[in-house]
């Protein structure tokens, strides 16, 4: 009797110490829409760090409703990176949050403001108490599993691809009026209007106050747009390449000075070029899941694209028919009708922001051109692209030279890779007919990295027992991406932030 006293006793303790940790920390992030209108007067680098600080604390409540969704409604999915299912819950987390907010945006502003505190008090004090005695044993490194093992050239690759992260912000729009800045972000009206109320709702605390407000949402574009990108295009990579390329191939993209130029000419492209990644890596995950369950992110996928631009809906359409038709096939009807059944709620919800949203589409003239164009100018201002080449000749010389030495003994995915180009090749032909503006830049420069890194790994499996010279290789490889990231501009327009 005495020892089960004394367990639940110990468990109340531990519970009581996690409460008054998380309680804590959570207040002190809630603290940051409090404390930024009071710092108007205080540095603009100052104002950028809070709106970091508070942005950062939005992401970790998307993550962890994620995770409630997860638990309440029993879905259990396999993934092939851990980075998969802080992504899934992200971007899971992230739809619901803009579903709750745009019901919120239909009261009176009173009530918005009044409903905005009261929802992260209530949440608060719901994820601060442990309701499940494995919630108490986890921590932020039990998610990130696949980071525990990584080798010296690979933790100083992982930072390096933060320092430019950080280093590629761009400057802060002049304009200040609501309405202004909806047109700087989005130039050709295609977001919905339901992501500009979330938009509107999320920074609610800060639109009396013009700057702080232009410095949210400048923010958000930035840090939730580029690093949602950036975190989704490693686990998609990861269903083809090592732990070490997939790195190397994230580094190559964000060195890469057209990064930072897309988002100069255009701040809105990482959130409007970004979908295609989301699409194809969703794609994958639904496949690797094993679960139908998994059609409700897929949905939802569906709904976050319709939101970009009405005419997505129709790609939703095109993801679900190939799930089921083909990439599914493998599992029994019922499985896939389950899969659709669960897809439906997303795809109902896309069919609402369709039929409340205006678009047109205007083709993109000389079909062909355009997309080469693009492409080639890719090539162009990034050495280490040039060998994305040979990823194409690869993928094309498998099927016809199979008997190739080289190219037989080659182990590597190369039925993901042809799914992966059938699923980017429909998305050129869709967006290049009905909205050619969208199939650029970031839309873009991932699938060049992609063929890039076959090479790669076609060069690493023949060195296999060569590890020194792979180590080499991988260096110089490195210091090719340094050469021509051009990190002085970089550092020179960050410097901006300093007013140095």
């Amino acid at each position: 009797m005495e020892s089960v006293l004394n367990e639940k006793s110990s468990i109340l303790a531990l519970k009581s110490k996690f409460f008054i940790y998380r309680a804590l920390s959570y207040s002190i992030f809630l603290l940051v829409p409090v404390l930024l209108p009071k710092s108007l007067l205080l540095p603009q680098e100052f104002q950028h760090g809070l709106s970091l600080f508070f942005i950062l604390f939005l992401m970790s409540q998307w993550f962890l409703l994620g995770k409630e969704i997860d638990h309440r409604l029993k879905i259990y999915f396999r993934v092939n990176s851990s980075l998969d299912r802080i992504v899934y819950r992200l971007l899971l987390g992230m739809v619901f949050f803009i579903l709750y907010f745009n019901i919120l945006y239909l009261f009176p502003p009173k009530w918005i403001n009044n409903m905005f505190w009261v929802t992260w008090v209530v949440l608060g004090l719901f994820y601060s108490w442990p309701t499940r005695g494995k919630i108490i044993e986890e921590s932020v490194s039990s998610h990130l599993t696949e980071f525990k093992y990584l080798d010296r050239f690979e933790k100083t690759l992982l930072g390096l691809i933060m320092l430019f992260f950080i280093v590629s912000i761009p400057e802060i729009p002049k304009l200040v009026d609501k309405e202004a800045l909806k047109l700087f972000f989005d130039p050709t009206s295609s977001l919905g209007t339901p992501l500009w109320n979330y938009l509107t709702v999320n920074y609610y605390p800060f639109l009396k106050y013009p700057e702080l407000f232009k410095v949210g949402w400048s923010m958000h574009f930035y840090v939730v747009g580029m690093g949602l990108y950036l975190l989704t295009l490693y686990p998609l990579f990861r269903f083809f390449f090592s732990r070490r390329l997939s790195l190397l191939g994230i580094f190559a993209l964000i060195s890469s000075w057209s990064f930072s130029k897309f988002l100069a000419s255009n701040y809105g492209d990482s959130v409007l070029t970004t979908f295609s990644l989301l699409f194809v890596w969703s794609s994958f995950w639904a496949v690797k899941s094993s679960t139908y369950r998994a059609g409700l992110f897929v949905g939802l996928v569906g709904f976050l694209g319709t939101l970009i631009n009405g005419s997505y809906i129709l790609i939703s359409i095109f993801q679900l028919s190939s799930l089921y038709f083909f990439f599914l096939n493998h599992n029994t009807r019922w499985y896939r009708v389950q899969f659709l059944r669960y897809a439906s709620f997303g795809f109902f919800l896309s069919l609402g922001v369709l039929l409340n949203s205006e678009y047109s589409w205007t083709p993109a003239p000389e079909f062909g051109n355009y997309f080469l164009t693009k492409i080639s100018s890719l090539i162009e201002g990034k050495a280490f692209f040039s060998i994305s080449v040979f990823g194409v000749l690869i993928l094309l010389l498998k099927p016809l030279m199979r008997k190739v030495h080289i190219l037989e003994s080659f182990d590597f995915k190369f039925g993901r890779s042809y799914q992966l180009i059938f699923y980017f090749l429909f998305l050129v032909s869709f967006l290049l007919y009905w909205a050619p503006n969208l199939m650029r830049s970031f839309g873009i420069i991932w699938v060049v990295t992609f063929l890039s890194l076959i090479p790669l790994e076609l060069l690493f499996q023949s060195l296999t027992r060569l590890r020194s010279k792979r180590n080499i290789i991988y260096v110089v490889y490195i210091l090719i991406c340094l050469l021509d990231s051009h990190l002085e501009g970089r550092v020179k327009i960050f410097l901006k932030f300093f007013d140095l």
